[in-house]
């Protein structure tokens, strides 16, 4: 059998790309979006922690997709949420004891922060910081070759956050309603799947994960179940920089059970049937790829739509920027 010249070349290049496209740890686009979570997997015996820092705000109230002022907010409650701001601190830690599994740890640290307006016309704000919730997870392998990843999330999250948190409002020194406090005072599970595709150049990725809240904290409730799913495509500028853009989805349930130190009827954050909804978020970043154990990267992400059973505040912005130390 003649093989042309022309073939041993195209055979050598198919080669050499699926050599390049194998190393995918070497490309500053390896990993996802840094908001995105156990978005890969490590070789064996390899480790890697991390430190994130995600600020979100949120603003206007919302019934269905449509705004409503805080007077018709007052119209119905004692109490209008206004706006509200939230920092997490993420310390993150992976660990592979073998090529097919990958062990998770994330440890949270959570600062928020409500500014109110009362049918009186007064303003004023509560605040609540303190350790959130922790997560133990792992990360199964399905496929990973060349040009592509595919890999179950398992994970299950430790009520390490208060749900009894106070501060002072017009009423005096009072619990606070349920997006104010730390955790969720019960143990959940996340289960999920992610998929990676690697071009030349080029990668995109979806991931769905499904939060599954278990029985009921110390206060007889429980927080609403939760689904997420994201798809990001990414786009390397070089051998260190990429650019990525990302669509998100998430969908919230309601709170089953009630805290009996709140009151229903004083403000709509108290309310666990209107905790409910999904939005859409559109995000862009970048990932830096600073030698070959440390990586930064950054994200900006804007909610174009949202449809939340309301009252409720909405979503607005949030922004991500994490470092990465792989070893």
């Amino acid at each position: 059998m003649k093989i042309s010249l022309k073939t041993l070349f195209a055979l050598s290049a198919t080669l050499l790309t699926s050599t390049a496209l194998a190393d995918n740890s070497s490309r500053p686009d390896s990993h996802a979006p840094i908001s995105i979570m156990g978005d890969h997997t490590h070789d064996e015996g390899e480790w890697m922690v991390s430190y994130r820092l995600m600020t979100m705000s949120m603003a206007d109230n919302y019934i269905g997709s449509n705004k409503v002022s805080a007077q018709q907010v007052l119209q119905n409650f004692m109490v209008s949420p206004e706006s509200m701001d939230m920092d997490m601190h993420m310390i993150g830690a992976m660990f592979a004891p073998s090529d097919d599994v990958t062990f998770m740890l994330m440890a949270n640290y959570l600062s928020t922060s409500m500014d109110h307006i009362t049918r009186m016309g007064m303003n004023f704000t509560t605040e609540t910081s303190g350790v959130s919730d922790t997560k133990l997870g792992a990360l199964l392998n399905i496929n990973k070759d060349g040009n592509s990843a595919s890999h179950i999330n398992l994970a299950l999250s430790l009520p390490t956050g208060s749900v009894k948190e106070q501060d002072q409002t017009p009423m005096g020194y009072a619990r606070l309603p349920y997006p104010m406090q730390l955790g969720s005072g019960t143990y959940d599970i996340e289960i999920g799947a992610t998929h990676t595709e690697f071009f030349e150049q080029s990668s995109w990725g979806i991931q769905g994960k499904q939060l599954f809240r278990t029985g009921y904290n110390d206060l007889d409730y429980r927080l609403g179940n939760r689904f997420n799913l994201n798809s990001w495509y990414a786009h390397n500028l070089n051998q260190s920089v990429s650019l990525n853009t990302t669509i998100a989805y998430t969908n919230q349930r309601d709170i089953k059970g009630q805290d009996s130190a709140l009151n229903p009827m004083m403000v709509p954050t108290a309310r666990t049937d209107l905790r409910s909804g999904y939005f859409w978020d559109f995000a862009l970043g970048a990932n830096f790829k600073l030698n070959g154990h440390q990586r930064l990267a950054i994200e900006v992400k804007k909610t174009v739509h949202q449809s939340l059973d309301g009252p409720q505040l909405g979503h607005d912005w949030a922004a991500t920027v994490g470092w990465q130390y792989a070893f």
